[in-house]
C-alpha cells in the first residue's frame, strides 16, 4: 500500500492495531510516523495515552506492557518505538513469541507502531508475518533516480502545486534523492506562493536558489548537443559560485547521463517507450539521449567515464595538491568536447 494511502487512511480514523514501517527510505516511514502523532491521541490527552519509545533504550517486555495497558479516557492509546531497528528483539526467538503472540491478538483500544527506518526487517519471521496480515506492514523502498521527478510532481501535486516535466527533472537533478531536503524545498515554495501555482523555473531560482541557466542539467544538457560556448559559460559560473555544484555532485550525474548514452548506443529498438525503459529515464528525455549518442561513438563515451574518475580522484586528493575543483570539471569538460 504507498505510503499516501496509509496517510489517508489514518487521517480518516481507519487505524490498523499494529503498524510495522520499515526500509531503506526514511521520508515516508517519518510522514507515516507524523501523521499518527498528529492523529491518534488527542492533544489534551497525549501525557495520559501516548507512548513513545526508543528501540535502544527498550525491549520487548516493556513495549508489550505499554501496549496492554488501557487508555484513560479516550478510545484508543498510541506505542510508538521509534528507532526500533534497534531493539535486540529481532534476532531473539523468545522475544518473537512473544511479539507473535501479542499480534495475534491485539489491545484494540491500542495502535501499536514499530518505526525501523534504513533497513529491512525479516520478514519470514512468524511475528512479522502476523503484523503483517492483522496490521500494517510498510516497506519504505528509495526512490530510483530515473523515477524522481515524476515522484517530485506527485509530491507536489499532493501539496497543492504544479510542475512540468522540465521543473521537476531539474529539482531532480539539482537536489537529488534526498527526499525531506526535496519536500522542504516544496513546502517552501508552498508557504511562498498561492495555492494551484504553476511552478517554474523562474520560481525555483528565486525562491530556492536553484539557476535555470546555470545548473547540472544544463551543463549535461550543453555537452550532448556539443554546445562548447554555453558549457564553457555554466563551468564558468560553478568555478565563480563553488557551492552551487560541488564536483562530487557533477561528476556522479554526469556519470549517470553518459551511461544512458552508451546504453542508447546499445540498443536494437530506439523507440521512445522502449529506449526509456532500458535507460531507465522519462520517455520525455530519450530524445536528449539520442542526440548526444549521435554526438560521440561509443568510443569516446567510455573514455569520458574515465576523465570523470580522474577529476573525482583528484577532488578527493588523490595525486593532487593544490588544483581546485573548478579547474578539475574545466578540464573534464574541455577532454569531453575535445
Amino acid at each position: 500500500m504507498p505510503h499516501r494511502q496509509i496517510v489517508r487512511n489514518i487521517t480518516s480514523g481507519q487505524l490498523s492495531p499494529v503498524y510495522v514501517l520499515h526500509g531503506e527510505e526514511p521520508f515516508f516511514i517519518s510522514e507515516i510516523v507524523k501523521t499518527l502523532l498528529g492523529t491518534v491521541v488527542d492533544e489534551g490527552l497525549k501525557d495520559f495515552n501516548e507512548t513513545v519509545l526508543y528501540g535502544r533504550d527498550t525491549d520487548v517486555d516493556e513495549v508489550l506492557a505499554a501496549a496492554r495497558r488501557f487508555p484513560m479516557m479516550s478510545d484508543r492509546q498510541l506505542v510508538m518505538v521509534k528507532e526500533a531497528q534497534d531493539m535486540r528483539m529481532w534476532k531473539r526467538k523468545d522475544d518473537m513469541a512473544k511479539l507473535e503472540a501479542y499480534a495475534s491478538e491485539p489491545v484494540p483500544t491500542t495502535v501499536l507502531v514499530f518505526a525501523h527506518p534504513h533497513k529491512k526487517v525479516d520478514s519470514r519471521l512468524k511475528a512479522v508475518k502476523t503484523m503483517s496480515r492483522l496490521g500494517t506492514l510498510f516497506l519504505s523502498d528509495k526512490v530510483r533516480d530515473y523515477k524522481l521527478s515524476q515522484w517530485i510532481s506527485g509530491h507536489a501535486s499532493a501539496q497543492g502545486l504544479e510542475m512540468g516535466n522540465q521543473v521537476a527533472q531539474l529539482l531532480a537533478e539539482s537536489l537529488g534523492n534526498n527526499l525531506q531536503k526535496v519536500a522542504n524545498e516544496l513546502a517552501k515554495l508552498q508557504i511562498l506562493l498561492p495555492q494551484g501555482t504553476q511552478i517554474t523555473v523562474d520560481h525555483v531560482e528565486k525562491h530556492i536558489g536553484i539557476s535555470k541557466d546555470f545548473n547540472v542539467f544544463e551543463l549535461q544538457r550543453a555537452l550532448g548537443q556539443k554546445d562548447v560556448e554555453r558549457a564553457n559559460r555554466i563551468v564558468n559560473y560553478f568555478e565563480a559560485n563553488p557551492k552551487s555544484a560541488p564536483l562530487a555532485m557533477v561528476v556522479p550525474v554526469l556519470h549517470a547521463y553518459f551511461a544512458r548514452v552508451l546504453v542508447y548506443q546499445g540498443l536494437d529498438d530506439k523507440h521512445d517507450s522502449a529506449a526509456a525503459k532500458a535507460m531507465k529515464c522519462s520517455p520525455y528525455a530519450v530524445k536528449d539521449y539520442a542526440r548526444a549518442a549521435q554526438s560521440y561513438s561509443v568510443a569516446k563515451v567510455e573514455r569520458i567515464f574515465g576523465y570523470l574518475r580522474e577529476a573525482d580522484k583528484k577532488a578527493k586528493g588523490r595525486g593532487n595538491a593544490s588544483t581546485t575543483d573548478g579547474m578539475l570539471l574545466r578540464e573534464a569538460v574541455f577532454k569531453i568536447l575535445h
